[in-house]
């Protein structure tokens, strides 16, 4: 059997809001499910490991009408809110046939990253009120889950009914939570969106020469070191031009970016972005300034950015991987 590419279930990353604190028991009797469970749901099994091939079975054809959820082992972590980040693995089944269509790596660094709650697909919202170390199982169509691809050569038509198994493995904030700090002179002001998405009013002076930062929030979390995995909602912009370079927010999407000083200008993240993390905790939000001589390698700088630019980034730091 032909198995859809991975990359189709993994394509589009989400993210926003923070996470809870409590009990998950607690918190969950406040949150309310995107869909509830349902006799096809019901009807899947899966007997492989937490975090491993599922092996699900279930009668066929299984035909769902709508999406349905059902929770097979309850994890023990905390429970995931509309817009927190979270990573979890996934195996897709022709509910017609039973056979395999794609499955993710079961490799926790190559997880699948969503929203919670309804987005660009409907796995946020199946992964609503769920907690992390939980597993679950969905029924839904592939209209639902992939738009309007075409997957006729798979045997299935956008009402076609797909039987899905989810582990969750890590929750992470969407937005930085941290005490809001007095601002510094000279910085951008900033105002947040009510996801934490940030608007940025830049001074009408000449850029600063110095590469610096300040904490606009300052998080109570894990102190970010050396070579960590940190996962951040980041918004770039040109100081001269006042045009906006890249942002996760507008792409739907939290990255992932070593905090140390080597960057990844092929996925727009400069030397000195990873630079500035080290040192930073977890829920804090800064800005950093960086002057071009701090940015982009030679020839490496997108095309939207001119040569001599000086890069404004406001910085999220939503979790450690």
């Amino acid at each position: 059997m032909r198995k859809i590419p991975a990359l189709v279930v993994a394509a589009g990353l989400l993210v926003s809001l923070s996470a809870c604190g409590g009990s998950p028991a607690s918190n969950l009797a406040n949150c309310v499910p995107t869909y509830d469970s349902g006799t096809a749901s019901a009807q899947v099994n899966a007997v492989g490991g937490f975090g491993k091939d599922p092996s699900a079975t279930f009668p066929t054809p299984l035909i769902a009408q709508g999406s349905q959820v059902t929770e097979i082992s309850a994890g023990k972590g905390l429970p995931l809110f509309p817009g927190q980040v979270v990573d979890f693995q996934i195996t897709a089944y022709n509910a017609t046939t039973g056979a395999v269509l794609t499955s993710s790596s079961y490799d926790p660094a190559g997880a699948v990253r969503r929203i919670v709650g309804p987005g660009a697909d409907v796995l946020g919202g199946l992964l609503q009120c769920s907690t992390v170390g939980s597993r679950f199982v969905a029924t839904t169509s592939v209209k639902a889950l992939f738009g309007d691809k075409d997957l006729t050569s798979y045997g299935l038509t956008p009402t076609s009914t797909l039987a899905l198994v989810l582990d969750v493995q890590r929750g992470f904030l969407g937005k930085a939570n941290g005490v809001d700090q007095l601002p510094q002179a000279g910085f951008p002001s900033i105002a947040l969106a009510p996801n934490g998405q940030p608007g940025l009013a830049i001074p009408h002076t000449a850029a600063p020469i110095a590469l610096t930062h300040e904490v606009l929030k300052a998080g109570s979390g894990a102190k970010v070191k050396e070579d960590d995995n940190v996962v951040i909602q980041f918004t770039s912009v040109i100081w001269e031009t006042k045009t906006v370079v890249d942002s996760t927010w507008d792409a739907h999407k939290a990255a992932t970016i070593v905090a140390n000083g080597t960057g990844d200008p092929a996925a727009g993240i400069v030397p000195s972005l990873g630079g500035a993390l080290i040192g930073q905790r977890v829920g804090s939000q800064i800005v950093l300034i960086v002057p071009p001589q701090y940015g982009y390698p030679a020839g490496s700088a997108p095309a939207t950015v001119p040569e001599g630019s000086t890069l404004i980034y406001v910085l999220d730091i939503l979790g450690i991987q």
